[in-house]
């Protein structure tokens, strides 16, 4: 395991993780680049709910894209199946 180093709206924190490096600082600068999004359009005056905030419209992110993903490959396999049909 390695550690790393990530510096999220001003603060350190050292990661733990078996996941390559750049990987890693990825995700650190996401989640500070929403951060410093989130305090600059809607100032929480404090970190906590600064970083609820973040969390909450990363998690919408990240749903929102599960979805969106779902609805292709459930497309994706509507079609072939219908193919399938056509060929039995």
């Amino acid at each position: 395991m390695k550690t790393y180093s990530l510096n999220v709206f001003g603060s350190e924190y050292k990661i733990k993780t078996d996941r390559n490096g750049d990987y890693v600082l990825t995700i650190g600068k996401i989640v500070d680049d929403k951060m410093k999004m989130i305090n600059r359009e809607y100032p929480q005056g404090s970190l906590a709910k600064t970083a609820i905030v973040s969390c909450i419209n990363l998690v919408d992110d990240f749903l929102t894209v599960k979805q969106t993903e779902q609805e292709k490959l459930n497309r994706r396999l509507g079609l072939l199946i219908e193919k399938l049909e056509r060929i039995v």
